[in-house]
Formats: C-alpha cells, sequence, structure tokens
C-alpha cells in the first residue's frame, strides 16, 4: 500500500486531490505552488528530488502546455519536462493527464508505471462540461452580442464539441456543426442543429458571429482566417497542436 504522494504543477484541481488524499491520511507534499495557493496543512516543497521521490507522483492536466515545461501556473519557479523524466524515481507510479508522447515513451522504456486518465472515456467526457462552459463565458465577454440569436459554428462533433453544441443551443444560439463524417451530420442534423460538410466550412466561414474550433488539426490557417469577419470572435479549444 502507498504512503507519500507527491502532486507537482497545475491549478486548483490538483490542490484538490492534495488536500483530499491529505484528508485520507497519506503523507502528500506539493511542488510548484507558492505558499498563498496552498490550503494550510499541506506541506510545499521547494526541493525537486524531494517530491519526485515519492511513491505516487501526480502531474497536471495537461502535463504541459509547450512539451518543454511543466504547467504550473501557480508558480515562478519553472520544471522542464527532461529534468523531471530524468529526477523521477523509477519505481514510483505516475499519473497525468495528456501526458507527451515523449515523455509517455521515456517512461516506458525505463519501467516507470504512468496512467493518463484523460484517456479514460468517463473522465474526458466530464472534463467537456468545463470545457464548454469556460469557452461560452469567454464568448460571452468577448463579444458585444447575446449567444441568443448569434450565428454560431463548432468545428467538430466530439465530446467537447458535443456538449458545446447543446449548450450553445439551448442559449439560443443558431448553432452550425462541421464534421467529416455523413453519420455524425446525420446525427448533428437530428439533434436540431445545422450540419455542414467540412470540405464546405471555408465558404461558409464570413456567415459567423462565433467560430469555436474543437479539432486538434489545423482547420484556420491564413486563407480561412482571410474569409472571416474582422468582427467575429474564434476560440480555439483543441488540445495540441491547435486548429
Amino acid at each position: 500500500m502507498f504512503k507519500t504522494v507527491s502532486v507537482i504543477g497545475g491549478d486548483l484541481r490538483q490542490l484538490t486531490v492534495a488536500n483530499e488524499l491529505h484528508t485520507d491520511g497519506y503523507d502528500v507534499c506539493v511542488y510548484g505552488f507558492d505558499d498563498k495557493s496552498l490550503p494550510q496543512l499541506i506541506q510545499r516543497t521547494v526541493d525537486i528530488r524531494t517530491a519526485l521521490d515519492s511513491e505516487i507522483i501526480i502531474l497536471p492536466v495537461p502535463v504541459s502546455f509547450d512539451g518543454v515545461y511543466i504547467s504550473m501556473p501557480y508558480s515562478e519557479d519553472k520544471l522542464s519536462v527532461d529534468k523531471l523524466n530524468a529526477m523521477i524515481n523509477p519505481s514510483s507510479l505516475v499519473f497525468g493527464g495528456c501526458i507527451p508522447d515523449k515523455l509517455s515513451e521515456s517512461f516506458t522504456r525505463k519501467g516507470i508505471k504512468h496512467r493518463d486518465y484523460m484517456l479514460r472515456d468517463e473522465l474526458a467526457i466530464r472534463n467537456a462540461i468545463p470545457t464548454a462552459e469556460g469557452a461560452i463565458e469567454i464568448a460571452i465577454a468577448e463579444t458585444s452580442i447575446t449567444i441568443h440569436g448569434s450565428r454560431c459554428l463548432v468545428l467538430g462533433y466530439g465530446k467537447v464539441g458535443k456538449i458545446l453544441a447543446k449548450s450553445l443551443d439551448a442559449l439560443g444560439a443558431k448553432t452550425y456543426v462541421s464534421a467529416r463524417k455523413y453519420a455524425d451530420l446525420a446525427l448533428i442534423e437530428g439533434h436540431g442543429y445545422y450540419p455542414l460538410l467540412a470540405g464546405e466550412v471555408k465558404s461558409r466561414l464570413e456567415e459567423f458571429d462565433i467560430i469555436f474550433n474543437t479539432v486538434p488539426a489545423m482547420l484556420l490557417g491564413k486563407n480561412e482566417l482571410e474569409c472571416i469577419r474582422p468582427d467575429a470572435l474564434v476560440i480555439d479549444l483543441a488540445s495540441k497542436p491547435g486548429g
């Protein structure tokens, strides 16, 4: 049975995990947070060697935004992915969200057990809900129009696309959703949205007030962006490399 846990980097979700584990009696330390952001009972360490020597190591979601540094928005310090990889306890069990392929491959070569919890469908689906809500919050803050009655385009109909389209439709937006597969287009229409074949998107871009991309591929290049109205808002929700 494991006893020591290190929570390295991340945001309030990681602090919540640290606090819950501490409450359950585990020996928890955190790295990558300043003192002000920490619950009073959680131990903070500035020694990365101590943090990386625990039996369980919990990394953030995503582990890294740029593939170079661990995501630590609550700290002025920086921890490179390479340094973490070089110093980590080889007998640790590592958890993280969207673990970079290079890091995951290195863990496998070293025999380090690791789990990417964003590969669990039930978590990814639940995570799509705050992602969609956050996108709508941005859209409201960054436009002078109401969501109700606006023409919105959602690129992609995966986990985030489905939740986002439903939320926009519930707010009264004229919701268009693009997809490549005809089965998805039929499902989009069946849910009451306007289906748009991926190949037709470029010719329709000027029609939309708000465009949400959920596809991790370069869909909106220079030529596509030139078709978008200057007063329109584009929100990219796709994981790396974005769209």
